[in-house]
């Protein structure tokens, strides 16, 4: 007997389901008929949640949540409470006093003039119409953790339990409370995973003018390692990205905190998206090596793999750029309600190196809606298709709204599980907020540039920022004239909350900041543009390079 429950533990050791219902159910089977002709295997509700008391802490009084029944006869004997149900237990019974001195219990005649069984009816009531004649209740502690009990009863012809009977059902019941704590502490990393991803996600998406409307959903038993941005970027431009690191626990959203941290500086430093995941690609190769045992493949942390879209979206041209890593993908909905998934490149997961990333690039209607999916190993709409036919679906009874349509494809998927999703609305920019003028390469121009820039800003009635913006236009003008040949661009962005000021010229030069020295007769024009701006940067273009400037309007 104690050879086969012990081979059925085993095969039990090699389930490495985190669900504490499955292996109690499995539990229960090991012990009929071996130990028992019915077993009961009640847990506390903190097993469930992977919290524990602490050790010698009295769980008398903790409700008990059953978690598993089995019984020898199969379903013609009725448990008294149903899986998933729970219960209180009255004081005066051996399961709730075994509960509270951690002691085993033999009832070797279980008759009903027992006078506990009138403080619990419903479980009296339910022993008489099985027969049961013998009980044994065994706590299931693991080093002073208590995780519920398991109740073992012998049946109609079945010889009442004795001694041997009770410790060969410790040795069970020791053997069992293991297995649970092992999945409760499996629960305990995954919810504290969850707490720390939940820590490092954006709390409140940011509202800028190039989206009207954005919601997001990252699964609640998701792995800890989703993710998802919402990036403001020079020009009124925004970056949106989703991603997945492959994993379970802690280290999976240490993981992709990590890669969430890098692409924000990559997507601020104004690189394309191709780019931002050509240098992400090669950071978790590095954080692989990093964390990886001598010997051991460096790609076999799977944290660091990561599957990834990340869009650049601009308000002002519409146009949006695009790249992925993985399985993730992105579905567009037009404004008159055509869905359609970009083929955007495939390429590997980040971390798998190899061929370079390529960028998608398309014009994009204002008023459309971009629904981003991280996708994933255990992503239940495995590619951009499926997601597209239940997309048409919910547009059919509810309209293209952004939260309809993120609710509409939650519901595919598993409860709680699913990739990560990003849902926004475009919006455009007004011609009659951009205003753009082509200089000639003399330096003469750049007090015409002064005086546009002052007439531009009078009818947008920001005459408040006419004197700093004309010397950052003087400043910015004159370095590309200085350092470049060929046209120079001015334009201005009345965004909704900043006035952008932007001066675009032929040369790939980045101007450099840097303390000037006392003796120095040049070198302070951009320390002026810093002071007198919140944001300034470089970015690079097809044909040279994009110097900007960014100041709060007036309120």
């Amino acid at each position: 007997m104690v050879t086969c429950i012990h081979s059925k533990l085993e095969n039990l050791a090699m389930d490495t389901s985190p669900d504490v219902f499955r292996t109690a159910q499995k539990l229960a089977e090991a012990a009929v008929p071996e130990l028992a002709d019915i077993v009961a295997v009640e847990v506390l509700e903190l097993t469930l949640r992977g919290e524990a008391l602490p050790p010698g802490a009295l769980c008398g009084k903790s409700p008990l949540r059953r978690a598993a029944f089995q019984s020898l006869q199969g379903a013609r004997v009725r448990p008294a409470y149903a899986v998933g149900d729970v219960s209180q237990i009255p004081p005066a019974t051996p399961y709730r006093q075994s509960l509270t001195d951690l002691c085993p219990r033999l009832i070797r005649d279980l008759n009903q003039d027992s006078r506990w069984l009138a403080h619990d009816p419903m479980r009296a009531r339910v022993i008489g119409e099985a027969r049961a004649h013998s009980l044994m209740v065994i706590p299931l502690v693991v080093q002073g953790v208590v995780l519920g009990l398991v109740a073992l009863y012998r049946r109609a012809d079945s010889t009442p339990f004795d001694v041997g009977d009770l410790q060969a059902a410790a040795r069970f019941a020791d053997r069992a409370a293991l297995r649970l704590d092992i999945v409760r502490r499996h629960i305990q990393d995954r919810v504290c995973a969850r707490r720390l991803q939940r820590a490092l996600l954006p709390e409140v998406l940011p509202s800028l003018s190039a989206l009207d409307a954005a919601h997001s959903y990252v699964p609640v038993e998701g792995s800890g390692g989703e993710w998802f941005d919402i990036i403001p970027l020079s020009g009124a431009r925004v970056a949106l990205v989703v991603g997945v690191a492959e994993g379970q626990g802690a280290d999976t959203a240490v993981g992709m905190s990590q890669l969430r941290a890098v692409i924000v500086t990559l997507a601020l430093s104004d690189l394309g998206p191709d780019d931002i995941l050509s240098r992400l690609d090669e950071v978790a190769i590095r954080l692989a090596r990093e964390h990886v045992a001598p010997g051991q493949h460096p790609f076999g942390l799977k944290y660091v793999s990561s599957s990834c879209i990340c869009v650049v979206y601009d308000p002002v041209t519409g146009h949006c750029s695009m790249a992925r890593a993985g399985d993730s993908h992105l579905v567009v909905i037009s404004p008159d309600g055509i869905v359609s998934a970009p083929g955007l490149a495939s390429h590997p997961p980040l971390g798998a190196g190899g061929q370079p990333f390529e960028a998608t690039e398309i014009d994009i209607p204002p008023g459309s809606i971009l629904l981003l999916n991280s996708g994933g190993s255990d992503d239940p709409l495995p590619d951009a298709q499926a997601t597209t036919e239940r997309v048409h679906a919910v547009l059919s009874r509810h309209g293209p709204d952004a939260q309809e349509i993120l609710e509409g494809v939650r519901r595919v998927m598993s409860p709680g599980h699913g990739p990560a999703l990003l849902v926004t609305r475009t919006r455009a920019l007004e011609s009659e907020n951009v205003a753009t003028w082509t200089l000639p390469p003399d330096t003469a121009a750049v007090a015409d540039a002064r005086t546009w820039a002052s007439q531009q800003l009078a009818a947008w009635m920001l005459e408040e920022l006419a004197y700093t913006t004309a010397l950052v236009v003087s400043e910015l003008v004159t370095n590309a004239m200085r350092y470049s040949t060929g046209p120079v661009e001015l334009r201005l962005i009345n965004d909704d909350r900043t006035l952008i000021c932007e001066v675009s010229d032929t040369s790939s030069a980045v101007p450099h900041l840097r303390k000037p020295r006392l003796v120095d007769e040049g070198g302070r024009g951009l320390s002026i543009v810093t002071q007198l701006t919140q944001h300034q940067g470089t970015r690079y273009t097809a044909s040279g390079k994009t110097v900007w400037t960014e100041q709060s309007r007036p309120t």
